[in-house]
């Protein structure tokens, strides 16, 4: 009876501890999925904040030029070409910004991406240099803010 009982006891302990050991497993692999989820949102976070940063910073630059072709050369091939070229830049950065807008963790990163997003638009409507020059001053920084907000979105 005593090798029956201990027989018993030894299959409960193995039965006890295969299911702890799965328990255990299966604790461990969650966490190592949702680590892996964790670190795969902060990359495409990464990527999505750098190519709205960039393709905002074309955008900004191709609105200058068509200012400086406007006021240089009004009805100039030249400024149609840098009219044109703007409307392409405007395109991509939209689109980033519609991505930002997709993967942002909180409505304050988003409303700094729309700001940043329109301070750029708004770079050709200046009245002369000064302004000009005044208007995309406050451009960049409103796109420097937004690069603050999306790198502590990216720790």
């Amino acid at each position: 009876m005593d090798g029956v009982l201990s027989a018993l006891i030894a299959v409960i302990g193995t039965l006890l501890g295969a299911g702890l050991t799965h328990l255990f497993q299966r604790s461990a692999s969650t966490r190592d999925q949702e680590f892996i989820a964790q670190q795969q949102l902060r990359s495409e976070r990464m990527t999505v904040y750098s190519n709205f940063a960039g393709a905002l910073n074309d955008y900004r630059r191709g609105q200058l030029d068509r200012w400086h072709c406007k006021n240089e050369d009004p009805g100039s091939s030249a400024h149609v070409d840098a009219r044109i070229e703007s409307y392409q830049l405007r395109g991509l950065a939209l689109h980033a910004l519609f991505r930002v807008q997709l993967i942002a963790s909180g409505q304050t990163l988003i409303d700094a991406a729309r700001d940043a997003f329109a301070h750029a638009s708004n770079l050709h409507k200046a009245f002369d240099k000064v302004d000009l020059a005044s208007r995309g001053a406050h451009a960049r920084e409103v796109l420097e803010q937004f690069i603050a907000l999306a790198s502590s979105d990216v720790r």
